[in-house]
């Protein structure tokens, strides 16, 4: 008949064993510590991911309008390109015709624009006008290089703009752009086609793409090198001194109104 084995007493530790169990849990990975949620720690490191993220320089706000283009490497393409397709109706350099094509090579419409737009409106065009969606023509490489060919028409910084939402009153506004901004838009905002000396900005295709803020800067500083001269209330040579308020009652008037 066999009988069980005696159990032996249990090994006392020694001081290498204890040694040898504080270097095990020191040398532990110690991602469990943050993995698993409502432990201490866990708060700890929000906060300091919180505090570094405040300590991070701010990417200003015109930069954020730039698209990730390398506008000096793809300029000499986009010169090639704008001389193939676009110089017919904006003229050599961006110089404009007046009655077929805007002026492009202008500083304070660059400052204004974004990266964005321009892409959208050489691949979409501006419909019920003379500029036709090259999209379907045109590589996005080719369109960003366009981009790129314009932004060295003429030396400009993106200004930083004021994109605040519109506070204007539709009935105060249209009353301004009819005694002031029709006079070379054309009552209905057709431009050109309302044998005006401006640009068409009455419709949705236009509206739809530019923001507050660029309308707010270029009804402000106007557009340089065309006869869209400033409206600032501050600006000497304005053709009418118009408030921030005034400006945005001409913007809600045209929103409300985009055909």
């Amino acid at each position: 008949m066999n009988h069980p084995l005696p159990t032996p007493p249990p090994r006392r530790r020694t001081a290498l064993d204890c040694l040898a169990l504080v270097a095990s849990l020191a040398l532990a990975p110690s991602c469990e510590t943050y993995d698993r949620p409502g432990r201490p720690d866990d708060s700890k490191r929000t906060a300091d991911h919180a505090s570094a993220a405040a300590s991070e320089p701010k990417t200003p706000a015109s930069q954020a309008r730039r698209l990730k283009i390398d506008h000096k490497a793809v300029a000499s393409e986009g010169e090639k390109v704008y001389n193939t397709m676009c110089v017919a109706c904006h003229g050599p350099a961006g110089v404009g015709k007046v009655g077929i094509g805007p002026r492009l090579a202008s500083e304070t419409f660059l400052e204004a624009a974004s990266d964005e737009m321009l892409v959208k409106t050489v691949t979409l065009g501006r419909a019920g006008t003379t500029m036709p969606p090259w999209g379907a023509s045109l590589s996005e490489r080719e369109i960003h290089a366009i981009v790129g060919y314009l932004r060295g028409l003429v030396p400009h910084e993106l200004a930083v703009l004021d994109e605040s939402p519109l506070k204007g009153d539709t009935t105060a506004g249209a009353a301004t752009y009819q005694a002031i901004c029709g006079r070379c838009h054309g009552k209905a905002g057709a431009g050109y086609q309302e044998s005006s000396s401006g640009t068409g900005i009455g419709r949705s295709a236009f509206l739809d793409t530019v923001s507050n803020g660029y309308m707010r800067h270029l009804v402000k500083h106007g557009k340089s090198n065309t006869q869209m001269r400033p409206f600032d209330s501050k600006a000497p040579t304005a053709v009418a001194n118009l408030s921030d308020t005034e400006i945005d009652n001409v913007i809600t008037y045209l929103r409300s109104r985009a055909w």
